[in-house]
């Protein structure tokens, strides 16, 4: 199965798109129309609750019957051999396999052997953990233990191993008797050797000192050795009161939350969890005390075989802390605040994840507010801010251009030498009104003289080298339909000198030139041109000009204006010096080094040379070779020449230069920028993409839905599809407007494919099978497309004026017009006398009172100026003959088919002519 419509999916099911909504609906599938998509698991879907619906359920087990035959020769009683049939019957049943069950074990065993891993892992790390630290305190207590003897060589030989004193009477009373100090190793006290009996004598007086001198020492150690352990017992009390403050701070957000005070008389807390850790500290403090469990075991041991024998054994004690009796069952803790970052709009599923907080949770809320949304749903950063409050999160608003400003921010990093540059200088005003014929007379070129109509279609950049330096001018169309060119000339500039013809005044596109120019808050040169003429009213001009509030120089103001003539080279030099003053004036400056910035004039694909782009550079060098991202598109630069097709190598601020590389024609008007990471640029390139996708959906579905209510009780109206090519994106984008214009509510324009290039195959085919018309605007098409055209029958329109482009669609839509019914009386008869015919039954004796009655025409009977019927007469006649027309004047007989008139009606007749309809 694949996706098909409503529509589609009821016509193979011998349904009703209606029926098949309903039960769509039932099934848990909001569909809407019948030409919204259903895919294959949505198919599964409603077949599966359709199934359920009329009773069947899936089998989980099937079974195969087979049967095989055979033949058997068997004797009978009477010896006669005969064969018999013999039918042997095998059943296999098969058993459908449970994948949620399967699942479910695979990953119960999985987790279970994590978890044994796991904890074999803990028990390692644990026993390492008690081992270290067992290490660990036994030096500590060795080591203050020598700091403290420090009496003779055996008492720091007895601080280091355990002291065996021998208790019995005999051993203290003999003269040569010591006591021995035996290092007892774990697990070595039943192999320690017995010492030997010294012989009795009497005991000395040196000797009975020394004695009483080597038992003071072993006092003192015992002393020792008891303060040590008292130590470490308040040290791991402190340690672990310590990590349950920490423990406690850590989910508590208030700077002012009250500290926990602990007393010996009170409990640590209450319930399991403080008879857990109450029973902890007993116990630790049992085997300090009596040093170990293990070590009193061996005590009893010694004892029962008879060695008395005491022990002072220095041994690890590992404290056990509150961690590691910490239980799996934790006791609830305050709620976690989130700090939500949200652009400009976000996804209901992704700002429920931010929260972390369920999806169905977020709809309700803005259910709540009035917002019916679904998971898949995009809302602005309003609402979002709205919905991120109530859940009690920190809302935080960020830029969705994050990505661009740190790569404008690094590049601005990178530049420097900030030096004066050469003004950007645009030419603005009405069509024919000589802007390009005064550049060209500036330049000393023929541009005009080359352009299709006499009228500029494009963005021209040149820079011009004069007297008072270098001057880069932008000549921009007049034409109406170059409205959005106009404005990215007049945001691109530095200063504007709006052509005004001094025969023709301020005309539509000269008062849009000077908005232009106010919106982007640059000075405004006015440039007189065609003063050469003999009929110039300058004077006029200047009130025209006044009336949009540009006062000159001349009426006190601050406009400059400066009288030209592009023929004869009138005031050209006085304008030059007009516009440097203005750029003295502004100190233009901009870095030399570094990174290159700009904004890109317009862009085509040349059949040579590929994507061709046209760009200005604002701040930097711009070389060859260096990575540029323009709009949605970046690459290296391989070529980079200058506005007459010279080669160079660099383009500093100022200077207009074209440049080959890029994958593609970029949208003229839209930023360029050097970068120097190809992966930055690459993911900046993806999110423009992503956004102008998103834009571009939002749109559609708008549309969509604002054209479903309004067409709700409406007929449909007729479409023309257009399939649109261009030579450069400007161009594009002024006829794609101008198009989009001309739309009504009868006859709609879609464009449903526009481009820069030459038409190719495949636009044929997507014309072929849309039923568009093809237009292609200063290009043709290419082979491909002219055979696949001639195959098709398809006829591509060209043109190079966009006047003749606009009108024939103008043309073309009118031809779908519906046609005008217009009604025209021709003739009136009032009814005098009334007559009873056998043959037509009711026949009226009129007198046509104005225009001519006709036999073959409608007519209408009027009672009391009343419309009672509409019909046609049955007969005409003067005096006994049959005729097709009575005139003005004159007495006739007519009779009105299926209906009987009366003395006093009025007989009208009328016609309907169609009129054809115009935009």
């Amino acid at each position: 199965m694949a996706e098909k419509t409503v529509k589609a999916l009821a016509k193979l099911s011998n349904k009703t798109s209606e029926t098949l909504l309903t039960q769509l609906r039932e099934a848990g599938l909001q569909k809407q129309s019948e030409n919204d998509l259903v895919s294959d698991s949505e198919q599964e879907q409603l077949l599966v609750f359709l199934q359920q619906s009329h009773g069947q359920t899936q089998k989980s087990r099937i079974s195969l019957k087979t049967k095989t035959t055979a033949t058997a020769k068997i004797t009978d009683t009477s010896g006669k051999a005969k064969n018999i049939n013999v039918v042997k019957s095998k059943k296999k049943v098969f058993v459908k396999p449970d994948t949620d069950k399967i699942a479910e074990e695979i990953a119960e065993k999985a987790r279970l052997a994590e978890e044994a891993r796991l904890k074999e892992l803990a028990v390692k790390q644990e026993e390492e953990r008690k081992k270290k630290q067992a290490q660990e305190q036994q030096e500590a207590v060795l080591a203050s233990m020598r700091a403290n003897s420090g009496a003779s060589q055996k008492s720091t030989q007895t601080a280091t191993a355990s002291v065996v004193v021998k208790k019995a009477k005999k051993e203290e009373e003999a003269s040569d008797s010591v006591v021995t100090a035996s290092v007892v190793k774990k697990g070595d006290v039943a192999k320690a050797d017995k010492p030997k009996k010294a012989p009795a004598k009497t005991e000395s007086p040196a000797d009975k000192e020394a004695r009483k001198a080597r038992e003071a020492e072993e006092q003192k150690l015992r002393e020792i050795e008891a303060e040590n352990r008292r130590k470490l017992a308040e040290e791991a009390q402190k340690r672990t009161l310590e990590q349950m403050k920490q423990m406690a701070s850590r989910y508590s957000d208030k700077e002012d939350a009250p500290v926990a005070v602990v007393r010996k008389d009170e409990p640590l807390a209450k319930g399991l969890v403080g008879a857990a850790l109450e029973e902890s500290f007993e116990q630790e403090r049992r085997e300090i005390k009596r040093g170990g469990g293990s070590a009193n075991a061996r005590g009893k041991t010694a004892k029962k075989k008879g060695k008395e024998e005491l022990e002072i054994k220095t041994k690890s004690r590992a404290l056990k802390s509150s961690q590691a009796n910490k239980h799996k069952f934790e006791m609830p803790v305050e709620k976690i605040i989130h700090d939500v970052e949200v652009g400009e709009s976000i996804v209901v599923s992704d700002l429920a994840q931010k929260m972390a907080v369920k999806v169905r949770e977020v709809i309700k809320s803005l259910m709540k507010m009035g917002e019916m949304a679904r998971e898949s749903d995009v809302i602005d950063q309003t609402t979002a801010a709205l919905v991120i409050e109530e859940f009690g999160h920190n809302f935080i608003a960020v830029s969705d251009t994050q990505l661009e400003d740190d790569l404008h921010e690094a590049a601005s990093e990178r530049q420097g030498n900030v030096q004066t540059r050469p003004p950007v200088v645009t030419i603005m005003g009405h069509v024919d009104h000589g802007k390009t014929s005064l550049l060209d007379k500036i330049r000393e070129t023929k541009v005009a003289s080359g352009e299709a109509g006499g009228i500029t279609q494009h963005i021209g950049a040149y820079h011009v080298t004069t007297d008072r330096g270098v001057i880069t001018f932008l000549d921009t169309p007049g034409h109406a339909a170059f409205t959005a060119m106009r404005s990215r000339g007049a945001q691109a500039t530095d200063i504007v000198v709006i052509v005004v013809a001094a025969d023709d005044g301020v005309m539509p596109q000269t008062e849009e030139a000077i908005d232009h120019a106010r919106a982007a808050g640059v000075p405004i040169i006015i440039a007189m041109n065609k003063m050469d003429k003999d009929t110039v009213d300058p004077e006029r001009v200047l009130n025209e000009l006044s009336v949009k509030e540009i006062i000159t120089e001349a009426w006190g103001g601050d406009t400059s204006l400066v009288k030209v003539s592009a023929k004869t080279g009138m005031g050209i030099d006085e304008l030059l010096e007009t516009i440097s003053i203005h750029a003295e004036i502004m100190e233009l400056t901009a870095p030399i080094d570094g990174a290159a910035q700009g904004v890109v004039i317009e862009s085509r694909l040349d059949k040579g040379r590929g994507v061709v782009a046209s760009l200005l550079v604002k701040k930097g060098t711009l070389n060859q070779g260096d990575l540029v991202l323009a709009g949605e598109f970046y690459g290296k630069v391989r070529a980079m020449t200058d506005e007459n097709g010279q080669r160079i190598k660099s383009a500093g601020p100022s200077i207009p230069v074209e440049i080959l590389g890029l994958p593609d024609a970029p949208m003229a008007g839209s930023e360029f920028l050097v970068v120097s990471d190809e992966k930055k640029a690459r993911e900046v390139a993806d999110f423009r993409i992503a956004r102008e996708r998103e834009r571009v959906l939002e749109r559609q579905n708008k549309m969509r839905l604002e054209n479903m209510f309004d067409s709700l009780g409406k007929e449909e109206a007729a479409t023309l599809n257009i399939i649109l090519k261009t030579d450069v994106r400007g161009s594009l984008e002024a006829l794609l407007g101008a198009l989009d214009e001309l739309s009504t509510d009868e006859v709609k324009v879609r464009v449903i494919s526009s481009g820069v290039g030459a038409i190719t195959e495949s636009d044929v085919i997507l014309a072929e099978s849309s039923e568009a018309v093809l237009l292609g605007f200063n290009v043709r098409a290419d082979n491909a497309g002219k055979r696949k055209a001639d195959e098709a029958g398809l006829d591509i329109r060209y043109y190079s004026v966009i006047y003749g482009l606009i009108d024939d669609v103008k043309m073309a839509m009118s031809g779908m017009l519906a046609p005008e019914h217009r009604e025209q009386i021709l003739g009136i008869a009032e009814v005098r006398e009334v007559f009873r015919s056998s043959k037509f039954g009711a026949a009226a004796g009129c007198m046509v009172q104005e225009g001519t009655i006709y036999r073959n025409k409608p007519i209408r009977v009027l009672r009391d100026d009343k419309v009672i019927f509409t019909g046609q007469l049955q007969s005409l006649r003067r005096y006994k003959d049959d005729v097709t027309e009575v005139k003005a004047g004159m007495e006739c007989g007519l009779a009105v088919k299926g209906y009987e008139v009366a003395v006093g009606d009025l007989i009208e007749v009328f016609e309907i002519h169609e009129v054809k309809r115009t935009l």
